[in-house]
């Protein structure tokens, strides 16, 4: 029996993969360990969207190799998918595998121990759909994640994603409605449904498949569970949907949507299937319906070709536009894409203060958000209890609150009302 840590960086997918690593190594009978100093093994599951993602997790394994050099380092996930080799360099790494290995990868472990030689498995960024159910496994959640699919058909001109995960493909309605039944019956009352492009759920499936048939299927089926959407194309978004999505309580009132641009020219050249317009549409179209939803984004600043007046009609349609939060992400030129070849970029001081523009302009937008909110009655999900009968808890419209509720425990639902915010956190009372 061995000790394994599974560090993991990137997105809720990612997040995923990492729980199916943690049971493939779990079901041989050996023991996970959130500490690396503990650990006869380490897994780095790695992300890819930017430099810095990768230079994190350079640094997390040389960070392992030097604290415990006698642990077996396994590199995986995006940056093992798109730089195999680059990776192996790394000091210290034992094996380099693919996105599609990480399922198989405690049975390689076995394989390179008896060989005692560093390996290399990367086989195709397009791999079959993860077949692994993941349960009870989720034990430190209070919310867990499900993948109903993998791979993107898109093709951005500044994203990696395609090359690193394949195309889009969908998991089986079947495979998808046992992992809900399991958690359910595991004690869970929320499910967030990830992906790499959750809004193109079964297109690859035929039959009219489709992001809202599955949604019906799964609240038939799940008694009490409430279900949260990962981030979703603003083309993916359908009025039917929407309006599905309106009449279900049980559906978090939480749209992540991507913008990345808010000007014509610079969304022709990423490659972005909409106009500014027609983002706007879309958001108007959730709040009309959802005035209460929680309506989320994505923003790049600092694409090849971004003028000061490109960046100012970003702000201007973020301004504009009821949006509840913003991720923003200083453009980074990724080998492989098709912007790793576009003209000069703003500078790194003009990335850096466009960024602070806009994540200033996020928090005034949070701050509305969260003023409209006050007094009102919401289901939240508890999570961690800070001190005995204090709780953090997330509602499904993704409010972060405090709370206070005797006699509960993580992840119990129950019906808060929000009451008053401080400068470092929501407070609300449990009703």
């Amino acid at each position: 029996m061995r000790r394994v840590f599974v560090g993991t960086f990137g997105c809720k997918l990612n997040q995923y993969d990492s729980q199916v690593i943690s049971e493939s190594f779990a079901s041989k009978g050996h023991e996970l360990t959130s500490e690396m100093l503990a650990a006869d093994v380490c897994v780095v599951n790695t992300c890819s969207v930017t430099a810095r993602s990768d230079y994190e997790a350079r640094q997390l394994v040389r960070k392992i190799s030097r604290a415990n050099p006698r642990a077996l380092i396994l590199v995986t996930g995006c940056y093992a998918q798109r730089a195999p080799h680059e990776v192996a360099r790394i000091g210290g790494v034992g094996l380099v595998a693919g996105n599609a290995e990480k399922a198989s990868l405690s049975g390689l472990v076995e394989s390179l121990q008896a060989t005692g030689e560093a390996g290399t498995e990367v086989g195709s960024a397009g791999g079959a759909p993860e077949r692994t159910i993941s349960g009870p496994g989720f034990q430190r959640r209070s919310r867990a994640l499900v993948k109903i699919q993998d791979g993107c058909d898109g093709c951005c001109s500044y994203c990696v994603v395609p090359s690193v995960r394949g195309r889009s493909r969908s998991e089986p309605v079947e495979l998808i409605q046992k992992q809900v039944e399991s958690l359910e019956a595991s004690g869970f009352a929320e499910v967030v449904l990830t992906g790499a492009s959750v809004g193109s759920y079964g297109d690859d499936l035929g039959n009219g498949q489709s992001l809202e048939g599955l949604l019906r299927i799964l609240l038939t089926r799940a008694k009490e569970l409430r279900f949260r959407l990962s981030s979703i194309e603003p083309g993916e978004i359908t009025a039917s949907l929407v309006e599905y999505v309106a009449g279900e309580e049980r559906i978090c009132r939480h749209f992540h949507v991507p913008m990345q641009s808010g000007d014509a020219g610079i969304l022709r050249a990423m490659r972005r299937p909409y106009s500014p317009d027609e983002y706007a549409g879309k958001i108007q179209a959730i709040h009309s319906s959802l005035p209460d939803a929680c309506l989320g984004s994505d923003v790049i600043v600092g694409f090849p070709g971004e003028s000061e007046s490109a960046f100012e009609k970003t702000c201007e349609l973020v301004e504009r536009l009821p949006l509840s939060y913003l991720h923003v992400f200083p453009f980074s030129r990724r080998p492989g894409t098709q912007a790793w070849q576009m003209g000069l970029e703003p500078t790194h001081s003009v990335k850096r203060a466009r960024a602070r523009v806009l994540r200033e302009l996020g928090a005034r937008k949070r701050s509305v958000f969260v003023e409209s909110q006050m007094g009102v009655l919401a289901e939240a999900i508890l999570e961690e209890e800070v001190e005995p009968g204090l709780f953090k808890g997330t509602t499904g419209n993704y409010l972060r609150v405090l709370v206070r509720a005797q006699g509960k425990k993580p992840r119990d639902a129950i019906r808060v009302r929000i009451t008053a915010r401080t400068d470092s956190s929501l407070l609300a009372q449990a009703c």
